[in-house]
C-alpha cells in the first residue's frame, strides 16, 4: 500500500500548507481513481499490484481524466446540496461514501482506501466544527518566516506520519489471522488520515504554526 501513501504525499502537503480544502479535494479525486483502478483489476483479473500498478498506463490515465473531469463537473452543485445539511449531511455522506467503496467487495485494497476516505472527509467536518484550522492563515507572514512555518509544518506533519504508519503496520501483523481483520484495518487507516485533518492541524494551531478561523456554514447554529 505504499503507492496509495506516495500518491497522497502532495495533497498532504496542500493540505497542512496550502489551501485545506484543496487538498481535501486532491486527496478525494486519487482516492476514488485508485479504488477505481483496484475494482477493474479485479472485475477483469488484471495485474495493477506494487510496481506493475500504472503498467497499463493508457487506461489509467483516461480513468483518472473521467474521475477528474466529472469531479470538476459536479462538485459545485455537489457542496450546494450539502451545504443545506450541515455538517450533518457531511458526515452523513462521507460515512456512505465509504460504506459503497467497500459494498462490491471488503477486499484489504477496498477497505484501506474506504477508511482514509472516512478519514479524510470527516476529519475535514470535524476540524472545520471544532478546530477552524486555516493553512492560508500563514500566507500573512512575510520573507523566510513565512517558508519556516510551512516547512516546520510539513516535517512535524509528514515525521509523526510515518511513525503513525510503522505503527499501523506493526499492529496489521499482530492481527493479521483474527477474524475482524477488516475492521482493524478500516479503523488503523482512518486514523491515518484523522492525523492529517485534525490531530496535525490542532497541533500547528497550538504551536502557533497556523491560524484559527471558524466559518459560519460550520457553526453549531447553522446545523439545527
Amino acid at each position: 500500500m505504499e503507492l496509495i501513501f506516495l500518491c497522497l504525499i502532495f495533497p498532504f502537503f496542500i493540505y497542512w500548507c496550502v489551501n485545506e480544502k484543496i487538498g481535501l479535494q486532491l486527496g478525494i479525486v486519487i482516492l476514488l481513481i485508485i479504488w477505481t483502478l483496484f475494482l477493474y483489476r479485479d472485475l477483469f483479473t488484471v495485474n495493477l499490484d506494487s510496481g506493475s500498478f500504472f503498467a497499463n498506463i493508457n487506461f489509467n490515465w483516461i480513468i483518472a481524466a473521467l474521475i477528474f473531469c466529472g469531479y470538476i463537473f459536479l462538485r459545485k452543485k455537489i457542496e450546494w446540496l450539502l451545504s443545506k445539511g450541515g455538517i450533518r449531511a457531511y458526515l452523513i455522506t462521507a460515512c456512505a461514501v465509504s460504506f459503497l467503496m467497500i459494498l462490491y467487495k471488503p477486499g484489504l485494497e477496498f477497505i484501506i482506501s474506504a477508511g482514509m476516505m472516512f478519514g479524510l472527509c470527516v476529519g475535514y467536518c470535524l476540524s472545520k466544527r471544532f478546530i477552524g484550522f486555516k493553512s492560508a492563515e500563514v500566507m500573512q507572514k512575510k520573507g523566510l518566516a513565512k517558508y519556516f512555518i510551512l516547512l516546520a509544518r510539513f516535517i512535524i506533519g509528514i515525521s509523526v506520519l510515518a511513525v503513525i504508519i510503522y505503527r499501523i503496520e506493526k499492529i496489521m501483523e499482530h492481527v493479521a489471522e483474527r477474524q475482524n481483520i477488516m475492521l482493524y484495518c478500516f479503523v488503523c487507516y482512518a486514523v491515518i488520515c484523522f492525523w492529517v485533518t485534525v490531530a496535525a492541524p490542532w497541533l500547528f494551531i497550538k504551536l502557533r504554526l497556523a491560524g484559527a478561523v471558524f466559518e459560519e456554514k460550520w457553526t453549531r447554529k447553522n446545523d439545527k
